[in-house]
């Protein structure tokens, strides 16, 4: 039999789900169409252990789908499901909620605001390793 998880709130056990750097940016990046494996680690940026982690938690969260198609070369293709559409949802509101928040804290910035708004997104930022060399750069400046 499998031990019960105990979570003091739904906000808990969701945060526990979203848990990991990349999850979220994930979630952001599946919403509205589905992408491959390859095009998600070029995009991210990131190796393909941490990739397959994070995508395998999210797809045992049941939040994303994993489509396999019998082709050669093998394709597998990712996507939100309504879980992680609702999920998503509610990602957005929490970032919407971070920015107002942010925006009265001088101690705080937020990397992605105003590029985001400016390209008409309004949604989780998705970092790249071409947005870290950037702000790697605006920080050195300072």
């Amino acid at each position: 039999m499998r031990s019960v998880k105990r979570f003091n709130t739904g906000s808990e056990y969701a945060l526990n789900t979203l848990g990991g750097k990349w999850k979220s940016v994930i979630i952001f990046l599946l919403s509205g169409h589905p992408w491959r494996t390859g095009e998600l680690k070029k995009q991210l940026g990131i190796s393909s252990k941490v990739l397959a982690e994070q995508l395998g938690d999210l797809v045992s969260a049941g939040i994303v789908e994993r489509k396999s198609f019998p082709v050669i070369p093998p394709h597998v293709e990712y996507s939100l499901t309504t879980e992680g559409e609702d999920l998503y949802a509610a990602l957005r509101y929490l970032n919407y909620w971070g920015e107002k928040r942010a925006a009265h804290d001088p101690t705080v910035k937020i990397q992605c605001t105003q590029q985001m708004h400016e390209l008409g997104l309004d949604g989780i930022c998705v970092v790249t390793k071409r947005h870290l060399q950037h702000w790697k750069q605006e920080f050195v400046k300072k």
